[in-house]
């Protein structure tokens, strides 16, 4: 074998051991896709899972262009294979390492290696800031005043700004997330407040609701749907089936105790298809079959019965969706706008996407709470990595054992303009304290153009200080003052659930038996006298008659009290002797006023 043919010989193996190092990866890719899509054909969640975590992990804009970190690892690892490919080469062709064309392909090898680690690192390293990168340019962080007077909570954004434009933004943060900030009070919505809780209407619902097996209440589909009539709103859930048994309806309670009712799917309004259902009954393959590019979370969905009767409306299905979007060397989800679900004639379901929804079109939130979750835990990056890290700027979730169940994003619609509102009270991010210090408010009856607008209306330092455990203490308290009952507070006990409505005013819930029996209006500031309202009414099931209250056995009858017995000590009375001693003082005053008046001397 000549000298040439040796060569030749070890460029081949070289070229194909190159091949194999690049190759096998993408090849295994492109097989479990095959396997998703042909094997498993029908399933929709299989291929878009799949080609959603590839956009993910590797091609966020759908190329090369701003890959992830993941795919320049992928290069790297490649590029050093390709080192050792090319030494074996120059090695069994006999050419030796000080040849000049193999020195430089040694250099370009290498630092390709470099550039591809360093892409890698600092994709890595700006991951999450990334993402607050992008939900910062919807947040706005409104204060009462500025300078001397502007909250502890905002100092480490408000520190270091410039001045704005004035009009979104009065003050623009400096560090390398953009800040928005507004010298602005929070406005006075006045909210419309509900008349039960969150967990009164789980109760309610599941346990009054559903008259096929099979059928389950879809607990995160639960939603308050506020009504623009003072205390009109009612709570939903959709009758999700399971296995071959198809979505049943949409059940209905109005938070005061009274019948669950149901809009079935019957009729010209069947529908085949159910969110845990299997095989061809599974809704959640035929939406990923269909809109392959939108995304949601279950506690996006929700129902309402679309009709004044619930006995004949037309049951309809809204799913509030999310699209996966690149940003940067990463994906973000950003509001994609609803698909609404009705029934048909056959039971296929009516499925229309609508990217854009005007206030009112709908009468639940369109914009995911899902995603205002995500965006209210991003505000932590507006002062960048330090304030976070070093600082602990931010603002959370309130950990309050009455709302532990549920601490935030609650649908209240607004008395001043009418517009739903998702509202949720914060308190700082990194610390113990359960003082409300924010308030973040996103409207929730449009979608549309990508984020909306997220204000975080942060509390003056002077304001009246605000701490869900202790309203709740004071309602407790005011609660066995006005009544002889004595309720306990927090998850499990009766007091389970306080929400923010009015100016500084907030109600807290009392149930009983997982029945909303009253609720307690507070002021935060305790300047309003306490308001405390029983509610009354059986829940029966749907086609149910309602169940009569429980009556207390008659009273045994006793004799009237003697004339004289009115004068001793009442507390040694019976209440029937008693109520004798009340009806004789009343008849003797009736007299009395009746009787001509005496002219004074």
């Amino acid at each position: 074998m000549t000298i040439r043919d040796a060569r030749r010989g070890a460029v081949r193996r070289g070229a194909v051991a190159l091949a194999v190092w690049w190759l096998w990866m993408p090849l295994v890719a492109l097989l479990a896709w095959w396997v998703k899509h042909g094997l498993f054909g029908g399933f929709g969640q299989q291929d878009q899972s799949y080609v959603l975590l590839m956009e993910r992990q590797f091609f966020p804009h759908g190329g090369v262009l701003d890959a992830a970190p993941l795919f320049w690892i992928w290069v790297a690892v490649g590029l050093l294979g390709t080192v050792w490919v090319v030494g074996y080469v120059a090695d069994a062709s006999g050419t030796a390492f000080g040849d000049r064309r193999v020195r430089l392909a040694f250099a370009v090898v290498l630092l390709a290696v470099a550039g591809s680690l360093v892409r890698a690192g600092t994709g890595i390293w700006d991951d999450d800031k990334d993402a607050g990168r992008f939900y910062a340019l919807a947040t706005v962080l409104d204060i009462p005043a500025g300078g001397a007077a502007t909250p502890r909570s905002v100092l480490p954004v408000t520190e270091h700004t410039r001045k704005g434009d004035g009009g979104r933004c009065d003050l623009l943060g400096t560090a390398d997330v953009p800040a928005c900030v507004k010298t602005a009070p929070m406005p006075d919505f006045d909210f419309d407040a509900r008349t039960a809780s969150y967990a009164a209407a789980t109760a309610a619902l599941t346990a009054s609701a559903g008259l096929t097996s099979g059928v389950h209440l879809m607990g995160h589909s639960l939603h308050y749907l506020p009504d623009a009539s003072q205390g009109g709103g009612v709570w939903t859930a959709v009758l999700d089936g399971s296995g071959e048994q198809p979505t049943e309806g949409i059940a209905v309670w109005d938070g005061r105790s009274n019948t669950v009712a149901t809009c079935a799917y019957r009729g010209d309004h069947a529908f085949g298809r159910a969110f845990a259902g299997t095989g061809a009954v599974s809704l959640r393959n035929l939406l990923a079959e269909r809109f392959p590019d939108l995304v949601y979370s279950d506690q996006d969905i929700w129902g309402y019965c679309d009709g004044p009767d619930p006995r004949t409306a037309q049951p309809v299905i809204v799913v509030s969706v999310a699209r996966q979007t690149g940003w940067l060397q990463r994906t973000v989800l950003e509001p994609a706008g609803v698909l609404v679900l009705r029934g048909s004639s056959d039971g296929r379901p009516d499925i229309t996407y609508r990217a854009t929804v005007a206030p009112g079109e709908l009468p639940g939130a369109v914009y995911p709470a899902s995603i205002v979750r995500s965006q209210i835990h991003e505000v932590q990056w507006l002062g960048g990595r330090g304030a976070k890290d070093d600082r602990g700027f931010g603002y959370a979730h309130t950990s309050a054992a009455t709302n532990a169940g549920n601490p935030g994003e609650f649908l209240l619609r607004s008395k001043a303009d009418g517009h739903l509102y998702y509202v949720t009270p914060l308190v700082p991010r990194e610390s113990s304290s359960q003082l409300v210090v924010a308030y973040a408010v996103l409207q929730a009856d449009r979608v549309g153009g990508g984020l909306g607008d997220l204000h975080v209306y942060v509390r003056g330092d002077d304001s009246p200080s605000v701490n869900l455990d202790v309203l709740a203490s004071r309602m407790v308290s005011y609660m066995a003052q006005q009544t002889s009952i004595t309720i306990s507070a927090g998850q499990g006990g009766a007091l389970q659930e306080i929400i923010p409505f009015g100016r500084d005013m907030w109600r807290g819930y009392v149930d009983f038996n997982g029945q909303t029996q009253d609720y307690i209006d507070l002021s935060g500031d305790a300047t309003v006298k306490p308001n405390l309202v029983s509610l009354s009414g059986p829940i029966t099931a749907p086609g149910g008659q309602p169940t009569p209250a429980p009556t207390a056995p008659a009273p045994t009858p006793q004799p009237p009290a003697a004339a004289g017995d009115c004068g001793g000590d009442p507390g040694q009375l019976t209440t029937a002797q008693l109520a004798a001693c009340v009806a004789e003082l009343s008849k003797a005053l009736q007299g009395r006023i009746q009787a001509p008046a005496t002219a004074k001397p």
